[in-house]
């Protein structure tokens, strides 16, 4: 958790640097290996999916973006809440309440960003005006109350100042001065926008420059909090630009979140300044933290690529069904799995296809298809409309059992 009251050391005249703004090319070589391995990785997995499917996964998984990356914060909810959250409908204790706050901000914001990337021209996502949207589009999403500072005792009386470069320097721990001094912030993020863009690199290059990246932005604190927020959600954001994980079928936070000390540590070794070089920051700790961070990306990827394996995925569509029969859910009809599977397979169905797949009558199969749409298991823009897949929150736990394990889904 931030401390972001202002530091009461005084400012010093110091002029910092990013540099080195990438690792040096003796380390480069490896990390380029580990980049491909996460490039080919993550498009094998969207290759598995029909893309239809993947988009509706892929929105539902924005939600433990959310958790996750919350959960790094110190803020624990459940699915069900950030869902409540996202239809107003929030927990009367008030620290839950702001926990699914922030969670259905987080969702709320990530779906439009994600959006944006797709307008003409295309954003730089670096850039300090996008990064102050950014910062100013979750903040505009919480209550009044909720616009102050967090030290660790709550809330502070100092103003977040939604979407302004902060004014003040700040301290993490409570102790030392951590980033750079707040009059540095305008030329810092203009270097930061200009090296780090996209658009200027290319390849794996590109993919190194969004882990470096990274690292460079919780260190430059460019708000007076929720910086680390703002963070994860850029890099997601970059992953995206870069075309990678553009469906969003595996979480960043998720790894972070998994081992949140050895996350924290390596920032906070990452920041060491390099007293024997002219660079400001040690040339090869920035390595070894993109290294780090490109193992988190991979190991994610492979979490969900097990998860997704379509045999798998067919037999628990069955198990979820054949669970309704047993409890007599009367809108399940017992042939329903037949077209679950047909419809994630293929990604879209259209209507006239169903007696066909189903094996029985075009009214029996609009019975079926009307009992799919009101349990949320199928959805569809209008009654002619094709069928695409659904994931209702009492589905994943059997669709995808170790992703949504208990604790997440709310039952402790």
């Amino acid at each position: 958790m931030e401390t972001n009251e202002p530091a009461k050391e005084p400012a010093k005249a110091t002029d910092y640097a990013l540099t080195p703004f990438l690792p040096g090319q003796a380390a480069r070589g490896p990390l380029r290996d580990l980049a491909q391995e996460v490039i080919t990785a993550s498009a094998r997995l969207e290759g598995r999916v029909a893309s239809e499917t993947a988009a509706v996964l892929g929105d539902k998984l924005r939600l433990l973006n959310s958790y996750y990356s919350n959960l790094i914060e110190g803020h624990k909810t459940t699915i069900p809440d950030i869902e409540s959250a996202l239809q107003n409908r929030y927990n009367p204790d008030p620290e839950k309440k702001y926990a699914q706050e922030l969670c259905a901000a987080h969702v709320q914001v990530e779906r439009h960003f994600m959006r944006h990337l797709g307008s003409q021209p295309r954003p730089n996502i670096c850039d300090g005006q996008f990064l102050c949207d950014l910062h100013a589009a979750i903040y505009a999403r919480l209550p009044e109350e909720h616009l102050y500072t967090h030290s660790v005792s709550g809330f502070t009386h100092f103003p977040v100042k939604a979407g302004q470069l902060r004014d003040v320097d700040v301290s993490v721990d409570g102790r030392s001065l951590h980033g750079p001094h707040c009059r540095d912030l305008p030329e810092l993020l203009s270097a930061f926008a200009h090296t780090y863009a996209p658009d200027r690199w290319h390849g794996d290059d590109r993919l190194i420059a969004m882990a470096a990246s990274h690292h460079r932005l919780t260190w430059l604190h460019p708000f007076r909090d929720g910086n680390g927020r703002v963070a994860r959600l850029f890099s997601g954001l970059y992953l995206a630009a870069s075309g990678i994980n553009t469906s969003n079928l595996w979480s960043l936070s998720r790894g972070l979140s998994r081992n949140k000390r050895q996350y924290m540590f390596e920032l906070w070794t990452t920041d060491a300044l390099d007293e024997k070089s002219s660079h400001y920051f040690n040339e090869d700790l920035l390595a070894d933290f993109c290294e780090y961070f490109l193992k988190v990306c991979l190991d994610q990827i492979g979490f969900m690529e097990k998860l997704l394996h379509l045999d798998q995925i067919e037999a628990r569509i069955d198990w979820y069904v054949q669970s309704r029969q047993r409890q007599s859910h009367p809108s399940i009809h017992p042939d329903a799995a037949k077209l679950l599977r047909a419809v994630f397979m293929r990604g879209t169905i259209a209507r006239g296809k169903v007696p066909e797949i189903l094996n029985m009558s075009e009214r029996s199969g609009r019975r079926v298809v009307s009992g799919l749409l009101n349990e949320g298991l199928l959805q569809s823009q209008s009654h002619r409309a094709p069928l695409t897949i659904g994931f209702p929150l009492e589905a994943l736990p059997f669709y995808f059992p170790d992703l949504y394990d208990p604790s997440v889904i709310g039952e402790e």
